[in-house]
Order: C-alpha cells, then structure tokens, then sequence
C-alpha cells in the first residue's frame, strides 16, 4: 500500500516536472521545489519508481537542466543517482551516455562547492556499470580528463582549500569505477579503449599528486580514504599492462610511506627511494624458444655470481609471480602435497573502496576507525607492492630489497636502526592489525618466491667485523635478519591467518637460503620455532609446518645442521621454552579481542620431542613409545595414523610428502634401519579410501625405492632382509590398486614403484611376486590412460635392465613389443617414454652381447626395432634423444649372420648411420647431438660394422672432427671427441686416420677458446677427453703412419705438449684417462720405431710432448 502511494506520489510529481522542463522559460522556484519533493522519497528503503517514469523525468533533467545553474544541477545529479543506482532500474548502456555525459559537462561549470556530490553521483552510475564510460574515456581520464584535471594541482585551482579533499577523493573513486570493470566479457574492449598513453599520464598524475602529501590541518580520515583510492587507481594501471613505464623510485617510496602509515613517525609526503649501487647480478635472459618443429629449446642462463650454483636450467616463465616461484626449483626442491601452498596472495587489480559503512561494523570511536583506515591504507599499499613485484622485471625490484628489508650486522638487534623501523619485517611484527600483517608477510613471501635466484649468492663473513660489507654478505645479513623476524613472529603471533603466512615466509626462506654459505644455527632456530605447530590442533597450522620441515629436510646441499636440528631432546621441554635465542621486545600493540578468540592454546604431545625409552612390546599388542630417532619421522608417523586413529587427509598428504624428503635426502641417516616399519606403514596407506592418500604414498614408495637403490650404487646398502620384508608387504597392495578401475591417477606412479624395486631385492623376492610384477607392467602397457601406458613402458624398460629378467629372452621379446606398440602411439608424453625404453631395452641386448650364454633376439624383431628407431630420429626432439641411444645399440648388435639372412638389414644400418649423422649435425637441440655423437661412438665398437659395409667412414669421421673442432655446445664436442677413439684397430680407421689426427689436433687447439660462459664448466673436460682420444690414436699408431701425422704434428706441436703436460698434472695416477696417455707415452717412446729421417722427426717431436716436468 506504501509502496502504491509513493509510486503515484512520483509519477504525479515527475510529471508536472516533465512539464515544466519542456518549457522555454520554466520557472527555476518550481522545478527546484518538484526536485526537492521527489529527492525526499525513500529509494534506498523502498522500490517504487516504474522505469518508464524514471526513464522520462531522467532525460527531461539532462535536456533541460543546465550545468551552469550548479545548486539544481547538484540537485538533479542526487535525483538521477537515486533513480539509477538505487532503484534496481536496468537502463541500456546507450541511455547512460546521456547522462554520464550530462554530468561530464557539469564537471566542468560547477564550482568547489557542489563537485563533491556530482562526482559522488557519477561514481555511483558508473560503479553500476563501467562499460558504459568506454564512449568517454577521453573525456574522464583522457590526458585533458576532467577526473584527471582534478588531482591535477597544475591544471586544477580552487577558490576554497575547504572540500578539496572531498574533490580528490571522490575524483579518484570515479577514476577506479572508470578503471575497473565488473564484467569480463567487456574487459578487452575498454582495456583497447584506454590507451597506453592515458594510462601513463594517468599514472604519473597520480604518483605526483601522491608525492605532495598533505598538510596537518588536512582531515586524516580523509587523507586516509584519498590514500586508498590512489593506491587502487595505481595497481589497476599497472596489474592490467605490465608495458606501462612505471617511474619505481617515486612509486617504490609510496609504498614504502603507506605500508608504515600510521607505524612510525614520518614526513608528511613519501620520498622518493633509489634503487642500491651495489653490481646487482644479471638475471637469468631468456631466449626465445625455438618455434619450428621438434622440442622446444631449454632456456640456457649466463653465468654470474648469483648463478653459479643453480644446476639446473630455468626453462620459460610467464609472467605469474608463482610460476616464478616454480621455475626456479630443482628436482631436490620440497615441493608441497597441499597445491599453491607458497603462492603468495595474489595481487588485486582492484580494492574495494572504503566507505563510513565499512566501518560499521567497528566500535563508533574515532580512534577505533582511524586505526581500521590506517590499516586498510597499510593493505592498499602492500597490494599494490605485489603488483609491482609480478609485472616489474626481477633485477629492477631487486635494487630495492636494501629499502624493503633489514640487513643489520647484528641480527638481534636488527630493528634498533631507523631505516629499519621502515623495512617490511618491522611492519609484519608490530602492527596492531592481523590483516595489515598478514598483507605484509604476502609480500615478503612473494620477494622471497620470485627472487630465490638472486639469494643463491648469499653469505655470510666468517670475520666478526670488516670496513668493507661486499653485496652477497648484505644479502647474507638479510637472510639472517628475516629468520630471526620470522622466529620471533611464530613465537609470538596469535592469530591463525598470520601464521599461516609467516609459514609460508619459512618454507620460502627456507628454499631461498644457501644454507652451507651461512653460519650455523639459523636452521635449528627456525625448526624450533616452527615444530610446536606440527602439534597444534589446527589442521592449517599443522600442514604449515610439515611444509616448512618439508623444506628444512630439502636444503641442497645438505649440511649437518638439518639433522641436529631434528634430532630428539634428551631433556623434556615444553613448547613454550624451547625457544632460547633472544627475543626482540617491541611497543606493545593491542590485540583485538577477535585475535585472542582465535587463538586458543592448543599444542598437545610435548613429549614428540623428547628422546625416549626403546620400544616395549606390551601384552596387549599395542606399542608403546615412538619409533624414529627424530620426532619430525615420530609425528609424520602418527599423523599417518599407524596404530592410531589418523589425522584429517591434508595433514596425512603432507605427512607423506615429508617421509618422501626424508627418504630422498637422509635416507641412510634416518630411514635405513626403519625399513620394516615403513612397510608395514605404507602397506595400510595404500589400502585408504582416499585415493589422493593413495597417490601419495605410492609417490613416497617410488622415492624409497629410487633411494634405496642410490645407496646400494654407493657400496652403503641397507640390510637386504629388511628390503625384501619391505617389498613383500607392499607388492600386493600396489598390485590391487594397479587392477582397480577406479585409481587410475595412483597407477602411474605404481608403475614407478615396481620400477624402482632394484635388481638386488627382486632378485630375492619370492617367484610369485616378480611374475606378478612382470605381468601387471606389461597389462598396463595397454591401459586406458595415456599416462600409465608411458610409466607402464618405462618401469618395464627399467626391469629389462636386471640380469634375471634380460636373460629370459621370451620377456625381453614381450618388452620389445611393448615398447614398439607404445612408440606407434599418437600422444607425444607415452612416444617420449617408450623412446626412453627403447633405448634401455637395446642397453639390455647389448649386455648380453657379453654373456654367450644368452639368446639373441629374433631377427624380425631387431628390423622392427631397428625401422621403429629410423621413424623416431624423425620425432620430438625428446623422442630424438633416445631414438639415437636406441640406433646406436642397435648397430652394434648386428652380425655378418643377420645380414646374410636378411638382406634389408643392409639398407637398414645406412639409413640408421645417416639418420644417426643428420641427428649429430643438424639437430638444433643439443642434448638429441650430443646423444647422437655418443650413439655413433657405440656403434662403431661394432668391429663388423667396419668390414661388412663400406662407404660411411668418409662422412662419418669428417663430421665427428668438425663437431669436435667447430660446435659451441662443449658437450657435443666431448662425445664427438669420444666418438672418435672408439675404433678399437688401426684397420678401421684405414685412410681417414690421418685426418682424424689432425681433426683432434686441430680441436685441441681450439678447446681453449669459449664464448658462451654456460659451457665453460665443461672447458677440462673437453680437453681430458681429446688428450685421451689423441693418446688412443697414439696407440694404434704404425710406422707408416709417422710420415702422414708430420705435418699436423708440427703446426701443433707447442699446444699439444701444453695441454698434455696440464692435463696430467691435474689427474691422478690411478685416473683412466691418466692411465691412458701413459700407456700412449710408454708406447711412442720404447715401441714404436722410425725407419727414415722424416718419420724421425714426426716420432721425435711425439715422444717429446709425452715427457713431462713432474
């Protein structure tokens, strides 16, 4: 009934308004007192207004009110936001022009008095929809904007300072509604309508007008919302085109001002910061991929200081602040069972706006709410930070690390200094409120993701003190300033959502800290300040910490500080002590009573840490005590739930993936004698319900596994009755969950599991269990996912390896099939795989080359692999790499007999040799020229290669030398060189001999001589192995051939008894490359004669560069 009555009561109203607009002379008194009446209806508490009257009355007031008559403008503005904005009316985009530009106009007539409540007026339409400002983007934020002009203090001069502060601000909340769009459909179209020109003016209008700061008699609660805005409009400009030119000094010190707003006493302006003078190392350059057929190149990195110990290359990275993160880790790297764990919060393109009933909800003291704007500035500011460090390049955010971050000497005092009362660790530990905190550490988790490259050169000075601080002990100091403001946050904080971020700091850090640079201790102060939340009864907080451990358990290189962090008390000591490095005592802040509620004590099993008594079977079966010597193995172990009810799935996903570090870096020193337990464990595990715990704990058998079989290769291996109990226990339990149709993600990894059993254990486990084995591999070779058809094949490759199973011709047959069926498959990733099987199936043929005792295969199937192996030197560039393995072995196979009985084996063996050459020297990817080169060198052991076809060792020989000589990529020059000393007899060479002398003496010459940085690791290497090769040659040497090697010998002669006499200073006696060029010298010096004066020389001048001044 109310609602009937103010509807009549408008459209009676709007009606004579209607009527008096569309008059030529209307009287100004009336329509005032008409808009007045209809501005006292209720539109925020009642919907009421028909769109058709709303439509009517809108475009009468846009007609015929005139921007000049401001106080009625001001009036007519209020009416049409209240129409609009608060009636739930949809108008189309096309009849919002006439309005957005009927207040345009009033922009630009009206005094200081009414543009606050036009501009409050024109947010709320466009803030309604965005979209329909793309007509006047020119006109609001153009380079002669109105907007723009208005923060503009060049362009804009009031006659009154009084509401300038409301001109601003809600100058620049039109400007964000302008910005930000609500609907993604319509984001392209306006992003092409705002150009990079706007934008950059837009920006650097911005940043000048937040340079000027404010004066004291300016309200602080507006100041504040000013603030806000401003930071909003920045992030929305560069989140949106990372192309922007963005001035980072000015920009740099505004974020640095806003985040300690409210903090410390500051100037009443920011400052500008510049970027440190210290050589900043170069970050890694990408270079574009190759783009035409095959795989795409590995990014290759320069070398640098910062670099040095990466060993792994960074392949391409977009532009994400996470992928970032994930570039940089290697194959030791934790990486965390929870997805996204160490994504830091993602920057915003936008925040939203505050307003007074933003802070309704906080207690009505003026106090109370400028602390909340103060803080929501400190937010804005931290958001607009993380922009920054995603769209900026790495090296140029890292010059101001030095202003961001505390890199005091003396870490316990490190927030004693004043510059350091304006680093991020200052805010993240004194703030009062927990989201300002916790957007802080987002921060520092972001630095510490994206920019783990640069740390790598971190360390820290063994001298107490030094007039000189070189940058890498800077950054040292760093690292150790934020380990203790890390410690000292998780010692103190109580409110959840913080400490899960300062988590993810640790983890980060952890990752980020070469740790064997560094002095001792700093790892046991953060393990102990992080273990109190492995038992804390909050799920999140317990996934924290394992992931923090996680890492701790992954610092590479290894250093003895991991272990003695972990290892158990021998006194009991609760939680709340265990820390005792110095505390920093700051200014106490309030806790909000929110924070305490969330945060109750809740640490249980004080006891995980203490050493304790060894196990006591008791009579009722149930085990009493902990089983590992540390309680990081103790804790992982209950959360799996052994004889214990479980833990919630994250905490049992996380638990696993800490036993997988576990076993990947310290398995001898902490798993090796648990090895039964562990099966027992496992065994359970596999059995869940759940199928990602499924997954997992196949993933950590896969690591044992692979770990187990390292230490038997370094002569440490555990007790072989503990390996085959292990086994035993968890080969039928992987075998149910390999036949369950319903895990198909845990069957790939299964596969790798079987894979990684070890020839010395499934030798020894029972004749049921490696048939079973066997016959799950090859079934699964046939599985409906791609993905277990390519581990299927590889794990099946990986057991053709073992002397068992490769003797048993009947199963290397049924492995070959295998692997031809996988290799004919259209998906690149099971091709790639049985690529890499092939490869190692023909290792296996060629092992049992040497056993006489051993079948050969049948000949249809070695001219299948052989065909199949032709087709893949065609293929990706990663099928190529193990296509040439494969062609290589395979040529050394064959035998006179195979030829005679099939006489397109002949055609066959060319084709492979050339398809082997054209892989070596034509290939862009290095690693398919280096394999190839190695491929060439084991055919040619093949001795009947040389006397059953003829022709190849022409091109053969020649192109080996000239990659030897001339390739930049030194590792292909290595295997070339290699290549070239495989002919075990003079014969082979026949008349190429001398040309491959003087192709080694040639590449001997040019082996010094390194452009590219990368390859100079390499650079001995090469020059071991063409010593070597050349000693090889000296070998084979006859008379007859002295005459022809003069000539090289003598252009070369000084180089190569350079390099001789370096090369075997530098290895030791019991080297065999050493070996070999003594066994070259002994022969060159007392075997071999000369019978004419020339041959003299040559045999001279050779015995001359074997001696050396030892």
């Amino acid at each position: 009934m109310n609602n009937t009555h103010h509807s009549l009561s408008f459209s009676l109203i709007s009606g004579e308004l209607c009527n008096l607009l569309y008059l030529k002379e209307y009287n100004k008194e009336i329509v005032n007192k008409l808009i007045d009446d209809l501005n006292a209806k209720p539109y925020k508490a009642e919907i009421f207004v028909r769109k058709h009257d709303a439509a009517t009355v809108v475009t009468a007031l846009c007609l015929n009110v005139k921007p000049v008559d401001e106080f009625l403008a001001a009036k007519t503005s209020h009416l049409i936001n209240s129409l609009i904005a608060k009636q739930n009316l949809e108008f189309e985009t096309d009849y919002l022009w006439k309005v957005i530009s009927w207040h345009i106009e009033c922009l630009k007539y009206c005094t200081d008095i009414v543009l606050p409540d036009i501009l409050h007026s024109l947010q709320c339409i466009i803030e309604l929809k965005p979209q329909a400002t793309h007509k006047f983007i020119k006109d609001l934020i153009g380079v002669q904007g109105v907007l723009i002009r208005l923060i503009d203090s060049s362009k804009y001069f009031p006659k009154s300072q009084n509401s300038l502060q409301n001109i601003h601000l809600m100058a620049l909340k039109c400007i964000c509604c302008v910005m930000s769009i609500v609907d993604e459909v319509h984001k392209n179209e306006t992003e092409k309508n705002i150009s990079l020109e706007i934008k950059e003016h837009m920006s650097s209008t911005v940043v000048k007008f937040l340079m000027v700061g404010y004066s004291k008699s300016e309200d602080d609660f507006l100041y504040c919302k000013i603030l806000i805005a401003a930071l909003r409009v920045l992030s929305q400009i560069y989140f949106n085109d990372p192309d922007i030119n963005i001035p980072l000094p000015e920009v740099m010190g505004i974020c640095r001002y806003c985040i300690m707003y409210g903090l410390v006493t500051q100037k009443n302006r920011p400052e500008k910061i510049m970027p440190a003078q210290q050589t900043i190392p170069i970050a890694p350059v990408l270079r574009k991929p190759n783009t035409k057929g095959g795989k795409k190149q590995k990014i290759r990195k320069q070398r640098n200081n910062a670099m040095e110990s990466l060993k792994k290359e960074i392949p391409v990275s977009d532009r994400s602040l996470m992928k970032d993160v994930d570039n940089f880790d290697n194959n030791s790297a934790y990486k965390p069972a929870t997805q996204h764990y160490l994504e830091p919060q993602k920057a915003k393109s936008y925040w939203a706006l505050t307003s007074d009933s933003d802070l309704s909800d906080v207690e009505n003291s003026k106090e109370v709410k400028l602390i909340a704007l103060r803080s929501r500035v400190r937010q804005s500011a931290s958001n607009l930070l993380l922009v920054l460090i995603k769209v900026t390049e790495t090296r140029d955010i890292f010059g101001y690390w030095w202003a961001l971050l505390p890199d005091s000497p003396d870490p316990a005092n490190w927030s004693a200094g004043e510059s350091a009362k304006k680093t991020l660790a200052y805010c993240a530990v004194t703030d009062p409120i927990a989201s300002s905190r916790s957007s802080v550490l987002c921060v520092i988790l972001a630095l510490l993701s994206r920019y783990r490259v640069y740390l790598f050169q971190a360390e820290t000075s063994k001298k107490e003190s030094s007039s000189f601080i070189p940058f890498s002990e800077s950054l040292g100091y760093m690292i150790v300033c934020l380990h203790k403001v890390l410690t000292n946050i998780l010692e103190s904080e109580r409110t959840h959502a913080v400490i899960i971020v300062a988590l993810k700091c640790c983890a980060a850090l952890v990752q980020a800290t070469p740790y064997h640079k560094m002095k001792e201790g700093l790892i046991t102060q953060l393990v102990m300040a992080t273990r109190k939340f492995l038992v804390h009864r909050a799920v999140t907080l317990q996934v924290g910490a394992l992931i923090t451990m996680g890492c701790v358990l992954s610092v590479d290189p290894k250093i003895d500080e991991v272990l003695k962090a972990i290892e158990k008390d021998t006194v009991p000591s609760k939680i709340s002590t265990s820390m005792s490095s110095t505390k920093i005592t700051f200014t106490t802040h309030k806790v909000d009573a929110e924070e305490c509620d969330d945060f109750e004590e809740g640490y249980s099993d004080d006891e995980m840490f203490t050493a304790a008594e060894p196990l006591v079977q008791s009579g009722d079966d149930k085990v009493e005590g902990y089983y590992f010597r540390t309680w990081i193995l103790d804790i992982c172990c209950k959360n799996m739930g052994w004889r214990i009810k479980p833990s919630p799935i994250p905490v049992i996903l996380e638990s696993l993936q800490v036993l997988s570090a576990a076993a990947f870096h310290y398995l001898e020193e902490l798993l090796d004698r648990h090895l039964t337990l562990l099966g027992d464990i496992l065994s359970d595990l596999l059995q869940y319900e759940h199928q990602d715990v499924v997954v997992q704990t196949a993933s950590a058998i896969s690591v044992i596994g692979d770990g187990i079989q390292k230490l038997e290769l370094a002569n440490k291996p555990p007790p072989l009755s503990h390996c085959i109990y292990m086994w035993e226990k968890l080969v039928i339990p992987l075998s149910t969950v390999l036949q369950c149709p319903e895990t198909s993600p845990a069957k790939a990894v299964v596969c790798d599991c079987i894979a990684n059993i070890g020839e010395r254990t499934f030798k020894e486990l029972p004749r049921r269990l490696q048939v079973l084995c066997c016959t799950l591999l090859i079934g699964s070779c046939s599985d409906e996912e791609p993905t277990v058809r390519a581990a299927a094949v590889r794990a099946l490759a990986m057991l053709v390896m073992y002397r068992t199973l490769r003797e048993d011709i009947c199963f290397v047959s049924d492995c070959g099939e295998n692997v031809l069926r996988a290799l004919a498959e259209p998906t690149t990733v099971v091709r790639i795989k049985a690529a890499w099987a092939l490869g190692n199936l023909c290792d296996a043929l060629v092992l049992n080359l040497e056993d006489p005792e051993c079948d050969d295969i049948d000949d249809t199937l070695l001219i299948r692999l052989l065909e199949v192996s032709i087709q893949c030197a065609t293929d990706n560039d990663k099928v190529k790499m193990s296509a040439t393995r494969g062609l290589g072995n395979l040529l050394r196979l064959i035998k006179n007999e195979n030829l005679v009985r099939n006489t397109q084996l002949r055609t066959l063996c060319e084709t492979a040799i050339g398809k082997l050459m054209d892989c070596a020297c034509k290939v862009n990817n290095m690693k398919v020229r280096w394999n190839a080169c190695y491929a060439m060198g084991t055919a040619m052991k093949n001795g009947q290669l040389f006397t059953c076809f003829s022709g190849w060792q022409n091109q053969v020989f020649s192109s080996l030398c000239s990659l030897t000589r001339e390739c930049k990529n030194l590792k292909v020059r290595i295997n070339a060189a290699a290549a070239l000393r495989a002919p075990s007899a003079r014969a082979q060479y026949a008349e190429h001999y001398a040309l491959v002398w003087r192709g080694v003496l040639a590449a001997m010459e040019n082996a010094a001589d390194v452009d590219d940085f990368n390859e100079y690791k390499h650079k001995d290497n090469l020059i071991e192995q063409l010593c070597v090769t050349l000693a090889h040659l000296c070998c084979l040497l006859t008379q007859a051939d002295l005459a022809d090697i003069l000539d090289p010998l003598v252009f070369h002669y000084e180089n190569a008894k350079a390099t001789f006499t370096q090369v075997c200073h530098k290895l030791p006696p019991e080297n065999a490359s050493c070996l070999k060029i003594l066994q070259a010298a002994k022969y060159v010096t007392v075997d071999l004669t000369a019978s004419n004066d020339m041959q003299m020389q040559a045999l001279s001048m050779l015995q001359d560069i074997f001696i050396w001044d030892m």
